[in-house]
């Protein structure tokens, strides 16, 4: 039964685009404390770079991502490994946007070497590919200080979770960026310092998420310091448990979440907000009436495929399940067979979370590896009072 009321960690999205930051402007003060693996190595990972040494970047895309730029900027041969999913993940926008910017790279089996005497574009604007993922974007933004050169860049293809570009922007303008815009395209005028001295990180909304969905099965979650606004994609989701018939109150600060006495079927777009989608799948495979979870093409180049491996976990509950390119379409009838079944989450932490609210249901699972929670909330069985074995 969950029975929680504290803090959730501060979010590894804003946590890791500060700790870029902070690395051009070592005088910024960041307020936040995460011990999620990607943050984790992250913060090894910008020593690593300051040492000279290989950059171990594990299974986080944001670190091989940010990195990558982040390396690139400095003289010199670099060398960043990580497993071979993170690698065979979407990463060859990298080699593309490094290729324009005069730095040589080369993605092999478990790594990415690059070769760099600094930023030198090859024309005149610089072209991101944006249409799987924001964070190579997000990437050169981080990256694009102490310039001794004005950069225009424009990125391509239809952009997947917009949101997260937006907090990208929010930030480096905080920070001290001047950018100008126009339409799709900007320019990053030379010489940009940072400014701010302190930077102050707000919860993790997909770890509060993950509570909150608990709660809205088996028990109550109190979170703290909840924020009134946030930067993060993530943040509609007290909206969508409203929808979903979940008791929702939010006071001085703090968002209070009940077990709801029924779950409706609900219809959501998650084109800004994908990261939700393992564990609402589960929540709706739980509620009366069909639900339909699009918008999201870009599930398919996570951790894991997680359409196709949501609809694996969710089978459980005896629901008709339609894979859709870009989400996931619910119907029938929850069918509690009392027959327990072992999920293996394939290593992505949000499906572990996801067959963790199916467990609190009453769903007898058995989850294999629960610590790949650790990725972005190590303390989350015991916070949800699940037991994973």
């Amino acid at each position: 039964m969950t029975s929680f009321i504290g803090h959730v960690p501060a979010s590894k999205s804003i946590l890791n685009r500060a700790l870029i930051l902070q690395s051009f402007g070592p005088d910024l003060k960041i307020y936040g404390v995460s011990d999620s693996d990607d943050v984790v190595k992250m913060k090894a990972g910008i020593k690593a770079l300051k040492d000279q040494a290989i950059i171990d970047c594990g299974e986080g895309g944001t670190v091989l991502r940010f990195l990558a730029l982040r390396a690139s900027r400095e003289k010199g041969r670099h060398k960043l490994t990580g497993s071979a999913r993170l690698i065979n993940r979407p990463q060859e926008e990298l080699v593309k946007i490094l290729s324009q910017l005069g730095v040589t790279a080369k993605l092999e089996k478990n790594s990415l070497a690059i070769e760099s005497d600094g930023w030198r574009p090859q024309g005149d604007t610089l072209h991101v590919p944006s249409h799987r993922s924001s964070q190579f974007a997000s990437a050169v933004l981080l990256n694009a200080w102490e310039l001794p050169f004005d950069l225009y860049v424009s990125p391509v293809g239809a952009g997947v979770s917009e949101g997260y570009w937006r907090m990208t922007q929010k930030l480096v303008t905080d920070a001290g960026m001047k950018l100008d815009r126009w339409d799709h395209d900007f320019r990053i005028p030379a010489r940009q310092t940072i400014s701010a001295t302190s930077l102050t990180v707000e919860p993790d909304m997909s770890s509060a998420f993950a509570l909150a969905a608990a709660a809205a099965v088996g028990g109550s979650t109190t979170l703290l310091d909840f924020p009134v606004e946030s930067l993060q994609p993530d943040s509609i989701f007290p909206n969508i448990l409203q929808k979903m018939g979940v008791p929702i109150q939010f006071d001085c600060g703090q968002l209070k979440v009940q077990r709801a006495q029924f779950l409706r079927g609900v219809a959501v777009r998650l084109t800004n907000a994908p990261d939700l989608f393992p564990v609402l799948a589960a929540l709706c495979a739980l509620a009366e009436g069909d639900s339909e979870l699009y918008g999201a093409p870009q599930l398919v180049h996570k951790e894991s495929d997680r359409i196709a491996r949501t609809a694996e976990l969710l089978h459980v509950t005896g629901r008709t399940l339609t894979p859709l390119e870009d989400g996931l379409r619910v119907g029938g009838v929850l069918q509690k067979t009392g027959k327990r079944s072992v999920f293996n989450p394939d290593r992505d932490h949000r499906l572990a979370m996801a067959a963790g609210v199916l467990k609190l249901a009453g769903i007898p699972i058995h989850i294999e590896n629960p610590e790949v929670v650790n990725k972005s909330f190590a303390g989350f069985w015991q916070s949800a009072g699940i037991d994973p074995s």
